[in-house]
């Protein structure tokens, strides 16, 4: 109940104040464990994309958001739990792979941090460890306006088509290659598919400023 009175409060908001367009969620399985990898410019990143999706979705967020008790209460009870940054936690790793193999969706940002400048990162290795791991399908996603957002400038959120790394993970095992290099694999192929959305957003973008000012259809 919190949940669903949370997310049309936040869709509500989001509409209002970021003019929230969101593209592609067509591409979001309807069932099933899924992890939605998106690019992290800031803290409006978590509630703009769980208003965007069609299904609940639970978040992993640092460990520092937990220190505040009325934070960590709201953020547990509406899904989220924690993981320590700057090393291994396989609590947390192990957690969400739990959550993901009972059909759950789970919200993951592959380059570990928020973008400074609003390009993307290099990803972290963890989010190809939680996907070896569960083998569920990942969803990439561009998230564009939220880097310095101000309000009444539109966010516009892009879903790219579901990945499914199941050969790779065989064919890893198959061949005896190491974790850590099936790891950076998966995560690096997660944020070319983030890079590759962006470039469509930002191509059609340019686009349609084009006509406007050239005239056109």
């Amino acid at each position: 109940m919190l949940y669903q009175t949370a997310h049309i409060f936040v869709s509500l908001f989001a509409k209002i104040f970021f003019r929230l367009k969101v593209l592609g969620v067509e591409n979001v399985p309807k069932r099933g464990g899924v992890i939605i990898c998106a690019n992290h410019n800031s803290y409006w990143d978590i509630p703009l994309l769980g208003c965007a999706l069609p299904r609940p979705v639970d978040n992993i967020a640092k460990s520092e958001l937990f220190r505040n008790k009325i934070i960590a209460i709201l953020f547990r009870k509406l899904g989220g739990f924690p993981i320590r940054r700057g090393k291994i936690d396989r609590s947390a790793m192990k957690e969400a792979v739990s959550r993901l193999q009972a059909g759950r969706m789970l919200s993951y940002y592959p380059e570990g941090t928020r973008s400074k400048d609003g390009g993307l990162q290099n990803p972290k290795p963890g989010i190809g460890r939680v996907v070896s791991e569960s083998e569920v399908v990942v969803v990439p996603v561009y998230i564009h306006g939220t880097h310095r957002a101000k309000f009444f400038r539109q966010v516009m959120i892009h879903f790219g088509k579901p990945i499914d790394f199941k050969m790779e993970i065989e064919t890893a095992g198959k061949e005896g290659m190491h974790a850590k290099i099936l790891y950076a694999t998966i995560s690096g192929k997660i944020m070319i598919e983030i890079a590759a959305l962006r470039k469509q957003l930002m191509d059609s973008l340019s686009s349609k400023s084009a006509s406007k000012i050239f005239g056109g259809p």
